[in-house]
């Protein structure tokens, strides 16, 4: 007869959960929700070994520190590289606004690398850069940003 009794609270169990298609819908939606809100990342010291090692998430720890102190600013080309590797997209500005055009890293007049990062869960999804801008006549870092 236990056997019997635990069947039977199974079935209510089962009987609790949604039936209907909207409903289980907005229960997988609020699940998948928490689960996103819930993937932090703790931002951590900047390291060039561990930036270039690691992958898009270990460099998003370290965004907020390297801009914070300023590391690549004044920088050249080859020094950014030095630091932080191979960026991940080159790009040349074009002159209508703060848009780039995809360029091999190679051309001497890159002045935009882009580094993948995940700074907030969305970026798991869809590319998020560390956006390096050089100065189009000095070819030095004058400003970062994330685009996430």
């Amino acid at each position: 007869m236990d056997g019997y009794g635990v069947n039977q609270e199974l079935r209510d169990i089962i009987r609790g959960v949604p039936q209907t298609k909207t409903l289980r819908l907005v229960l997988a939606a609020v699940i998948t929700a928490a689960l996103l809100c819930g993937c932090s990342r703790s931002d951590s010291k900047f390291d060039s070994k561990a930036w270039k090692a690691g992958g898009s998430s270990s460099r998003g720890a370290m965004v907020q520190d390297l801009t914070d102190r300023g590391l690549l600013i004044g920088r050249t080309r080859t020094e950014v590289v030095d630091l932080l590797g191979e960026p991940d997209m080159c790009g040349v500005s074009t002159q209508n606004g703060p848009t780039v055009s995809p360029a091999k890293c190679s051309d001497g007049k890159v002045d935009w690398f882009g580094y993948n990062v995940v700074t907030i869960p969305r970026c798991n999804f869809w590319k998020c850069y560390l956006n390096v801008n050089f100065n189009s006549d000095t070819y030095r870092v004058e400003d970062l940003a994330v685009s996430d």
